[in-house]
């Protein structure tokens, strides 16, 4: 069994690459294209650079994303060809997915971890691969993940080396432009972090470093992405409302109909459904009396949070299980048995409660060992991720990021109890 133990630890990015390659075999996969968006604007992207940049590009969430996607494209652009784009996609998202795994691991290296944490971290990370499924469509979650797990790796090297190189602290900078530039709804994640940053103790130079290459790297972003984009500011602030507005919907009335929705198809809750008469009740008044969509949307819900404070926390507590659960919309709409359909739910989210919960514990020791330089950057992650579920749409795609440290919380616990039991067994025998 040690040997085996050792291999798994020795191999993970060769196990995740094998899982990658075995996965694209498989029948379940996520949309190939998502939504399109990723798709049809790195394509506009490629063009807009071939025409000497000129013209526009769709950039509906991040600008990142399409700069991802733009070397894999960029090979089969010549072809022009749907499934040369998605096969050079999942290859480019595979490779990406490994090297995410790559810093998780060396983060556990970091931290001295055992290879007994090592097997046991593979093996839940395998047992449901949400991180390779994400891989095998054109989305943005490989892309967050990687930028995630490079954040963990880079922080947790500046934590425990007090001299740390220079080029650390640019690291730094930019493993956080590829989390808020491929997840836009963090941002305000990167402002608490550099807030964090500033306060805690770390010379001055390196402050300022990171500080003025984050403030460059995100400036040169907005301005290209304010030149080049052609999303009408309008759509932008109609998915806005429309997501706030489902937010105090959610869970409301029918509080464990956690199937995602899309559209009425015959599987819509009754709260969806209120949603869409109160948006279209809301767009009436607002054009009736001609006021601002948005800031009516922003009062009718700041009252209804005020007037419904009992509901709204009842949401808030499923919206922390909900958000963190993975529910497979095919496979709950389908004619497979019930037997199958929540055998396969308890199992993957039994997998994923284990590591929230083993994660919850982990931040608990660390708080006691005092190593809150360490662990803050990932609570505050945490925190502004279900801050943002709870107050916008709930989806599990917009918790995904935190994933890579979920998985490194898990290890941490889990070396923290292995190595207290072995000392205490030590303990036992030296007294025997």
């Amino acid at each position: 069994m040690k040997k085996i133990i050792d291999f798994v630890a020795k191999y993970p990015v060769g196990i995740t690459a094998l899982v990658c390659f075995i996965f694209y075999f498989l029948p379940f996969k996520p949309k190939p294209f998502g939504d399109g968006e990723y798709h049809e604007g790195t394509l506009q992207l490629i063009q807009y650079v071939l025409n000497g940049f000129q013209g526009n590009v769709r950039i509906d969430k991040g600008l990142f994303s399409l700069f991802y996607y733009l070397t894999p494209y960029s090979l089969g652009y010549v072809f022009h060809n749907d499934t040369l784009f998605y096969l050079f996609g999942v290859v480019f998202n595979s490779i990406i997915t490994c090297w995410a795994i790559k810093y998780i691991f060396a983060s556990f290296d970091l931290m001295a971890f055992s290879n007994n944490t090592k097997f046991w971290s593979i093996i839940i990370l395998n047992l449901f691969p949400i991180h390779v499924y994400y891989a095998m469509g054109i989305l943005a979650e490989s892309a967050a993940f990687f930028g995630v797990s490079f954040f963990m790796y880079v922080w947790i090297k500046i934590c425990l080396e007090s001299k740390a190189s220079v080029k650390y602290y640019l690291f730094l900078a930019f493993s956080l432009v590829i989390v808020s530039g491929t997840r836009p709804n963090l941002l305000p994640f990167l402002m608490l972090f550099s807030a964090y940053f500033l306060i805690i103790n770390i010379e001055w130079k390196n402050k300022i470093i990171f500080i003025s290459s984050l403030g460059v790297m995100m400036l040169v972003l907005t301005v290209i992405e304010n030149r080049i984009n052609n999303t009408d500011g309008a759509f932008k602030k109609d998915i806005f409302r429309k997501h706030l507005l489902w937010s105090r919907f959610e869970l409301r009335e029918d509080p464990f109909n956690w199937l995602p929705q899309h559209g009425k198809d015959g599987f819509e809750s009754s709260d969806y459904i209120h949603n869409l008469e109160k948006r279209e009740e809301l767009d009436s008044i607002c054009e009736a009396k001609n006021l601002d969509k948005t800031a009516y949307y922003i009062d009718w819900v700041v009252n209804d949070i005020i007037q419904n404070p009992g509901i709204t926390l009842r949401q808030y507590g499923l919206k922390f299980f909900q958000s963190q659960s993975f529910i497979i919309s095919p496979l709950m709409k389908s004619n497979k048995s019930i037997w199958a359909k929540y055998g396969i739910h308890i199992f993957i989210n039994s997998i994923n409660y284990a590591l929230i919960f083993f994660s919850i514990a982990a931040i608990v020791v660390l708080m006691k060992q005092r190593k809150y330089i360490i662990v803050m950057p990932f609570v505050l992650l945490w925190v502004w991720s279900l801050v943002y579920v709870f107050v916008f749409h709930s989806e599990q795609r917009y918790m995904f990021p935190m994933r890579p440290v979920l998985v490194f919380l898990f290890g941490y616990y889990l070396n923290y109890y292995l190595n207290r039991n072995s000392k205490e067994n030590n303990v036992v025998k030296n007294a025997n």
